[in-house]
């Protein structure tokens, strides 16, 4: 971690400690804290009224929230600004959201449309959904809009919407649908692996120091071989997440990120699972306490391993991948 990526990180912890409280709109104070020192747009341009910065700058960001098991809706809504950067007549102001939805199912004709587990879409202005036939700015306070509230595992906002045709603008001279979902999923494999550090921390800590039978549990070989495997699967993500990041600050080729955002998410979300029930197993009976903070972390990975995709939607496309490239150029592809 550089000294940036620390300082960021540092502050994000602080903010931490307000994250269980909402304001008077229902947002987590941290929410407001996150807009006041321009991290809300950090990845947007400047000259399109972003703080700057790269998406690697963003990465480390959303890692750091998922470190300090933090929920705001800071990465919808850097995605869609971002998105909406070079686009005439974007909202400038309020809360924006973004999702990605099955493809084909853009609105037609005057046809409702609902897109569902949209995050934090009770407070936001505007909603961005991606498809794979483009993307499409839906305005959340038409009268058309209706916005049924859920709540996911981790209790954050992810709403049902449901829309007509006279509610949405489709956009065009805007990044592609693939690379706007990439980028998400990137976020959200980030956002997990901080998740899947901040529960290894815990239980590192807890069973360093947790004493049975005149020892520490970490001196019990079954113990100690559980933290290992948690270690593992944090090591597994943190180099899928490498390779992704690297496809996508590269600004390469579209197929070969995707395909490494795409390996992302399947080892985050794989690892998210292992991670809270081996974590969970080693804390026993403390590991359910609402007064520990382990259920903060585990809660957010059973929530988290499957926005922007699940697991079996970005595995099964993988496979798609891999069987349009024939025998041939799948055996190249492995071996290059």
């Amino acid at each position: 971690m550089d000294e940036t990526a620390a300082a960021v990180d540092a502050l994000v912890a602080e903010l931490a400690r307000d994250d269980e409280r909402a304001d008077d709109a229902g947002l987590p104070v941290v929410w407001t804290a996150l807009e006041e020192s321009g991290l809300s747009t950090v990845g947007v341009p400047e000259t399109s009224g972003g703080s700057g910065g790269t998406l690697s700058d963003l990465t480390d960001l959303a890692r750091s929230l998922g470190r300090h098991a933090v929920s705001a809706p800071l990465l919808e809504h850097a995605t869609a600004r971002w998105a909406l950067s070079g686009v005439e007549g974007a909202p400038t102001g309020g809360l924006l959201t973004a999702t990605s939805s099955p493809p084909g199912s853009a609105p037609r004709d005057g046809a409702q449309m609902t897109v569902r587990q949209v995050p934090w879409a009770r407070h936001a202005s505007h909603l961005l959904v991606v498809d794979a036939a483009g993307l499409t700015l839906v305005d959340l306070a038409h009268e058309s809009v209706d916005v049924e509230e859920v709540r996911n595992e981790a209790g954050e906002p992810r709403d049902n919407v449901t829309f007509g045709r006279d509610a949405a603008r489709s956009l065009e001279a805007v990044p592609s649908p693939a690379a706007v979902t990439n980028r998400l999923a990137l976020l959200w494999s980030a956002a997990v692996a901080g998740a899947i550090e901040g529960t290894y921390r815990l239980t590192r800590d807890y069973v360093n120091s947790r004493h049975q039978f005149g020892a520490p549990l970490i001196k019990i070989p079954a113990v100690a071989a559980l933290l290992a495997t948690v270690k593992v699967e944090l090591v597994q993500v943190d180099a899928s997440l490498a390779r992704a990041r690297r496809e996508m600050t590269d600004e390469g080729d579209l197929r070969r990120a995707t395909a490494a955002v795409g390996s992302a998410r399947v080892v985050s979300a794989r690892a998210a699972t292992v991670a809270a029930r081996l974590s969970h197993q080693l804390h026993g009976a403390m590991g359910i306490t609402a007064e520990y903070p382990l259920h903060r972390h585990t809660t957010r990975l059973w929530a988290w391993r499957d926005e922007a995709g699940s697991e079996l939607e970005w595995a099964t496309g993988l496979g798609d991948m891999a069987l349009s490239l024939g025998e041939e150029g799948l055996w190249d592809a492995l071996t290059n």
